[in-house]
């Protein structure tokens, strides 16, 4: 997911090329900025969490502002206080509003370097561990995972690394998002061309089938994969719910951290650290970091490319 300027996420989401309108949405909120009406924030944000169960308190408010200001643009709504009505009015645009909020920006492999430590270096030392120890259970947790794209990236990757001995492994993998809709499609497991614009020719070739202008996600990988809702920020548990018991060999939490405040990346990470064994390895995105709070909670594997190890702390 990435962060975009207003009027960069209106030509993208209207696929309007019409400047004077844009300008004169732009205008309007020159006068009356929704991200510094804190009252007017609150009540769509108490709003959201009513209707729908979703926390948005802590998420950095300059962004909502313009996640906002882009879907009020979009339905040409120029009065706040008419938009919260409309709100208060029409579930379905409260659905809306936070698909416009959380835009999912994803694809197989995205960062392939990091993907490659990966598959080089983080699963061959959990495997190893996991030998070592008698024990042939693998637990994976993707968080944020959008419509699955970095949670059948993992798959993919476990797949290969376990080769001839899968069928003697048992592997669990959750893909969990707060987007409902982006669940479905991942579930589905069909992908336009360009999200495998970094995959390899020979991992399409092995675990896609294609299918009119894009690629299905072959049985074999998608049946690995179990997807629900759920919303990470959330203080009810620590785990997806369908995880049932049990903490987490690798977790990747990439690019979420940084649509939220410092005390809700505090919190954020304090359930990651949890969700983890002892040695566990947690993949953030390339512009996140363990807070000074939380650092200590984690060892770098490789600061670069944002690869952590659960540390044991008493």
């Amino acid at each position: 997911m990435v962060l975009q300027c207003f009027s960069f996420f209106f030509d993208f989401a209207t696929g309007s090329n019409h400047s004077d309108a844009r300008h004169s949405f732009c205008n309007r909120w020159d006068s009356v900025s929704i991200s510094r009406d804190s009252n007017l924030l609150d009540k769509i944000i108490s709003r959201i969490k009513d209707a729908r169960g979703i926390d948005l308190s802590g998420y950095r408010r300059t962004m909502l502002g313009r996640r906002l200001n882009a879907r009020m643009a979009m339905v040409q709504c120029q009065d706040p206080e008419a938009y919260l009505k409309r709100l208060q009015n029409d579930p379905a645009e409260c659905d809306q509003l936070i698909d416009a909020i959380a835009i999912n920006v994803s694809s197989f492999f995205r960062d392939p370097i990091v993907w490659e430590i990966l598959a080089e270096s983080v699963l061959p030392d959990t495997l190893h561990r996991k030998r070592r120890a008698g024990s042939k259970e693998i637990r994976v947790w993707c968080a944020g995972c959008a419509a699955g794209e970095e949670a059948y990236s993992i798959a993919i990757l476990i797949h290969r690394a376990l080769d001839g001995e899968f069928a003697e492994w048992t592997v669990h993998l959750f893909g969990t998002d707060v987007d409902k809709a982006c669940l479905k499609k991942a579930q589905a497991g069909f992908f336009p061309r360009e999200s495998l614009r970094d995959t390899k020719l020979g991992i399409i070739d092995q675990y896609f089938e294609t299918s009119g202008d894009g690629y299905m996600i072959r049985p074999c990988i998608r049946k690995m994969v179990r997807f629900s809702h759920d919303d990470l920020v959330s203080p009810d548990r620590d785990t997806p719910v369908d995880s049932v018991f049990g903490t987490f060999d690798i977790v990747l939490c990439r690019n979420l951290l940084i649509y939220f405040s410092r005390n809700l990346q505090n919190s954020v990470l304090g359930k990651l650290y949890r969700s983890l064994s002892v040695g566990g390895h947690l993949v953030l995105g390339e512009s996140e970091m363990p807070t000074d709070e939380t650092t200590s909670w984690f060892a770098e594997v490789n600061r670069r490319h944002r690869l952590f190890r659960r540390r044991f702390v008493k």
